[in-house]
């Protein structure tokens, strides 16, 4: 594909992100407000309509000018600024970050870095390294992803246990149809669910090999197009987005432009000192990736009172019978079981019995606290209720915790407990 083509689809799904935000963070703004959340100065400045459709108008503008000629470096700088800023207020009011969002903010980075070493080459209106920057972010993420796969879950994610979970979640395996007995198949055959997962993590780690050449690229680039598309038939989950810039930058062609046929000096002392950033770089990204997993798998011991849910869960539900991964009489642990689910302002509860005079209630959500528990997984919350002291709740605290990880998939958690919320409520 063209560099202007690959521009002007860059371009356009920046815009589109633009203007999603418009509503996201309205919404996020509402949800806090109406349930009394505390809003910091910045988010609370950023997300008002106004200035939040000024920051949207600007940002659209400046991706269009950005769109129409070669080498808009300032155009395109000024468009991620109001990404930053929109995808960061957001963040702070929804309480994480959504992942589906930064494609395309990570794309126009890269092409930014790519023409700024043009510009510094004397060829500003160059795009050659721009397209290669783009590539070589769009890899780096994916190898993020898959890093995190492995920090987080460890085994236990290639297994394909995960994935299973996050199928009875989302579908309950209670549909008809084609897709509804593939999910029951791979729910059913452990064997299918381990190989989509070592696939999955096997092409997100090749993701930087999507540098080396266009046949390698072509794999990796087939490879992760069939991952997104297996995923989302397995849960519904669709990241269109990273798909289209698979699609345009993964197809595009190498063709060498007059600015990159110049005689080049040095290409042995360029080639290592760009090898040894590119190790530096992906070092830095692992050691921060396991020292997340492990603050978030092995948090700090707390104090009952902190760790206990703030107010008294909710009055159960009785249509509840299943809620992202637990599902009614679910054993949980060696002596638990669910006995009762119902939904809170920002997730939702599960009430466990582990036989006579042994009962707790444990509520997850992604609603913004003071409290800390020492189940959280990040920003999701695994508070916990019950008149039982906390080492006879321990053992079973944690294995809510882990299967809440395992349910999420790598996935962001705040973003699979919305969906299991919505799906579990019943209709008006």
């Amino acid at each position: 594909m063209t560099r202007p083509l690959l521009r002007t689809v860059l371009a356009t799904i920046v815009v589109v992100d633009l203007i999603s935000f418009y509503f996201f963070l309205g919404d996020a703004r509402t949800i806090a407000l109406a349930e009394g959340l505390p809003i910091d100065p910045f988010s609370e400045l950023v997300s008002r309509a106004l200035v939040r459709g000024g920051i949207i108008l600007i940002g659209v503008a400046s991706a269009v000018a950005f769109a129409r000629r070669p080498g808009r470096l300032w155009e395109g700088t000024l468009a991620l600024a109001g990404l930053i800023l929109l995808s960061t207020a957001h963040a702070h009011l929804f309480g994480s970050p959504w992942r589906h969002l930064f494609y395309s903010g990570l794309c126009l980075l890269g092409w930014l870095l790519g023409l700024a070493v043009s510009r510094r080459g004397g060829a500003p209106r160059d795009e050659s390294y721009a397209r290669i920057g783009s590539i070589a972010l769009l890899g780096a993420a994916y190898l993020n992803a898959g890093v995190s796969k492995l920090a987080y879950g460890g085994g236990d994610w290639i297994s394909g246990t995960p994935i299973q979970a996050v199928i009875l979640g989302q579908d309950g395996l209670v549909g008809d149809g084609i897709v509804s007995l593939y999910r029951s198949w791979v729910v059913a055959t452990p064997w299918a669910a381990g190989l989509f997962s070592f696939a999955t993590v096997g092409f997100e780690l090749a993701g930087p090999l999507m540098l080396v050449g266009r046949r390698v690229r072509l794999l990796v680039t087939a490879g992760l197009l069939l991952m997104h598309a297996n995923i989302y038939l397995l849960t519904d989950i669709l990241y269109w987005e990273s798909m289209v810039f698979l699609v345009v930058f993964g197809l595009s062609w190498d063709a060498p432009t007059p600015e990159t046929l110049r005689p080049v000096t040095a290409t042995r002392s360029h080639d290592r000192r760009l090898a040894g950033a590119a190790v530096v770089l992906a070092t830095c990204a692992l050691l921060a990736i396991v020292h997340q997993s492990r603050r978030f798998a092995h948090p700090e011991p707390a104090s009952a009172a902190a760790s206990v849910s703030p107010e008294p869960p909710p009055i159960a539900t009785p249509m509840l019978r299943q809620i992202g991964p637990f599902t009614l009489g679910q054993t949980v642990g060696q002596s638990w079981s669910v006995e009762s689910f119902s939904i809170s302002d920002g997730g939702f509860v599960a009430v466990l019995s582990g036989g006579p005079g042994r009962r707790a209630a444990f509520e997850v959500t992604c609603a913004r606290t003071e409290h800390r528990s020492p189940f959280d997984l990040g920003a999701a919350h695994v508070f916990y209720s019950s008149d039982l002291d906390f080492p006879e709740l321990e053992d079973v605290g944690r294995e809510v915790q882990q299967q809440v990880r395992q349910a999420a998939a790598g996935h962001d958690i705040c973003e699979q407990l919305a969906t299991w919320r919505r799906a579990a409520m019943p209709p008006r």
